[in-house]
């Protein structure tokens, strides 16, 4: 992602934590004249009980009307939104043939330049929502915690890197929001550790080519007996935004060993953009 952000894809199934990703979307918005698309999926009910008896067809019915009931109310408090905010937009109600509100949210934000979701509290949504969502997109997912102040400041960024596929990916995906930051530091913990992918001097020349892009920013290179999930955690916790490469390794394996990914999702230190 080189040029400007046009076009945003926020996820609004999750109703509580819908106010900090659209609060993120008009704050980059406001920057990039973006076109907000609010997207709400109506999945696809799956009963396990005898199929036409009268308990799987009322349990169904009111299913079906709760999420009819929420799409109004979201639908409302979005077009809301755009007109207080003066913002181009529009609000998309799909009805998925899939249980999982993931797969349409993928397919419609596939053709976004970025994805916002709010913290996932495991509600309106399935479960492992936002790691297959950044895992199976193909496009930068920032994923913004509760507690972001309603202007969503953006003076500080902090790009994980160590040399990698996906660290690449990300830094390059986020120029457009590390153009709006004050100060931009390129992060890479036990550089010793990573030289192989990471050079004598890790991050330096990534600050050079994002130096070309009008990103400033500085190269850190820091030791530490912390795990990288970890270190970055603590890093993040006084910057207004965390840039990471997403899933170097399968999520399964992150999630029985542990993983960066996994980690920083768990425990957002600020707003996340994951790429990968």
């Amino acid at each position: 992602m080189l040029s400007d952000i046009k076009t945003i894809l926020v996820s609004l199934n999750n109703l509580k934590a819908k106010d900090g990703a659209l609060n993120a979307a008009r704050a980059i918005s406001e920057k990039y004249d973006s076109h907000i698309i609010g997207l709400y999926v109506i999945p696809a009910i799956i009963l396990y009980e005898a199929p036409y008896s009268f308990g799987a067809n009322a349990a169904y019915t009111m299913l079906h009307r709760m999420y009819l009931s929420k799409s109004i109310e979201v639908e409302q408090q979005f077009n809301e939104f755009l007109q207080k905010n003066s913002l181009s937009g529009e609000f998309r109600k799909v009805n998925s043939v899939s249980q999982f509100v993931s797969d349409q949210t993928i397919e419609h934000g596939r053709q976004a330049d970025l994805i916002i979701l709010g913290e996932d509290k495991s509600s309106g949504t399935d479960r492992e929502f936002q790691a297959r969502l950044i895992e199976a997109c193909g496009r930068p997912v920032l994923v913004v915690p509760n507690t972001t102040p309603k202007d969503v400041p953006l003076h500080s960024a902090i790009v994980g890197w160590d040399g990698s596929r996906e660290s690449a990916r990300a830094a390059f995906d986020a120029i457009p929001i590390l153009r709006l930051a004050d100060n931009v530091e390129i992060t890479c913990f036990n550089a010793k550790k990573e030289r192989e992918i990471s050079g004598d001097l890790p991050g330096a020349e990534l600050a050079v080519s994002l130096a070309r892009y009008g990103v400033k920013s500085q190269a850190v290179s820091e030791k530490t007996r912390k795990s990288p999930g970890k270190a970055l955690i603590e890093r993040a916790k006084h910057a207004d935004m965390l840039v990471i490469g997403a899933y170097g390794h399968s999520r399964l394996r992150e999630s029985l060993w542990g993983g960066v990914t996994q980690s920083i999702l768990s425990k957002l230190p600020c707003p996340v953009l994951f790429s990968s």
